[in-house]
């Protein structure tokens, strides 16, 4: 099933896109009804339990019946618009691909192709530049033909009230959408774990409907602890995959660096319990180097590369288990 939920608070979608470049040339889709010089990049929606790279080598298949190989992530862009009805937050990233070239009907001009579900889609190679044909999203129009050598974040927020959190249990299994913070005092890192787990996990939450993933970080470490936090830059993008009980669960996290009112905590060296803004109480302590080399940890990164931290944004996927119901 797609990860698009609908909700009374407005529509949740998780899409993945393809930017193809050729000899200067941008490829673009478009629908019968659509103006000759607009398009869109090839792609589509991430089905539950499906890694981003899995579901883009299965939406360009159906769409242009090649095989393709997903290079690197470009941009990850959460985009959350109070103008339409319902609201709608979506949640995409755009990666750099490379496909069967000899495998295409063309590799200039345009062509059109019937996909698996019988709709017909036109393609275009788009020089873009001074040209009138125009590509959506705008910034991957702005910034063709030079793309980021990084994974970037861009987030397009217009004013709606947040709703309740991403969480969206299925047939299949469970979607969920997370954020947290990694907090570094004195070169040990403030980890959060509950008696009935056997892992250590990093503070934060679910994001909300509506709320951008730095605004759930603040908000939760304000639920949890009383304090006032900041991000002071993103370092992992994570899809997880793992059964919960006998539930699987398809995760999207993001981890910022994060700074917070150090004077405002229990301790700044020991272990300690508090109590959240709903009297749930929870466990914090202050980890080691070699005690988060040593233990059970999540996200997996953390574990492999600590104390380094990357220089830049990362995507890292985490496949354990995707068991079906």
């Amino acid at each position: 099933m797609d990860c698009n939920f609908i909700t009374a608070e407005g529509r949740f979608n998780f899409r993945a896109a393809a930017v193809i470049p050729h000899g200067g040339r941008l490829l673009g889709m478009r629908d019968e009804a659509d103006s000759d010089h607009f398009h869109y990049l090839p792609g589509g929606r991430v089905h539950l339990n499906e890694t981003m790279a899995e579901a883009l080598q299965r939406e360009i298949w159906e769409e242009l019946g090649v095989s393709s190989r997903v290079v690197r992530p470009l941009w990850l862009r959460e985009s959350i618009d109070g103008r339409t009805e319902p609201p709608y937050h979506g949640l995409e990233v755009y990666f750099l691909v490379e496909l069967d070239w000899g495998a295409l009907p063309s590799l200039e001009g345009h062509f059109n192709r019937v996909d698996t579900d019988g709709c017909r889609h036109f393609f275009q190679w788009l020089e873009l530049g001074d040209s009138p044909d125009y590509i959506h999203p705008d910034f991957v129009q702005q910034s063709f033909p030079n793309l980021p050598e990084r994974f970037t974040l861009i987030t397009e927020n217009s004013a709606v009230l947040p709703g309740g959190d991403v969480k969206f249990p299925t047939s299949e299994g469970l979607f969920n959408f997370r954020t947290a913070g990694i907090f570094v005092h004195n070169g040990l890192l403030l980890a959060m774990k509950e008696p009935n787990i056997d892992h250590y996990y990093l503070p934060g939450g679910r994001v909300r409907m509506n709320e951008t993933m730095e605004e759930g970080l603040c908000r939760e470490i304000g639920e949890e602890l009383g304090l006032s936090a900041r991000s002071v830059r993103p370092l992992w993008l994570c899809e997880s995959f793992f059964v919960l009980g006998e539930r699987p669960v398809h995760e999207i996290a993001m981890y910022y660096l994060a700074e917070m009112d150090w004077c405002g905590l229990p301790s700044l060296r020991e272990e300690f319990t508090l109590a959240d803004s709903d009297g749930e109480e929870h466990n914090y302590r202050w980890l080691t180097v070699e005690e988060v080399r040593s233990a059970r940890i999540y996200p997996v990164p953390m574990q492999k590369h600590w104390p380094g931290l990357p220089g830049e944004f990362t995507f890292f996927s985490d496949v354990r288990d995707r068991r079906s119901l």
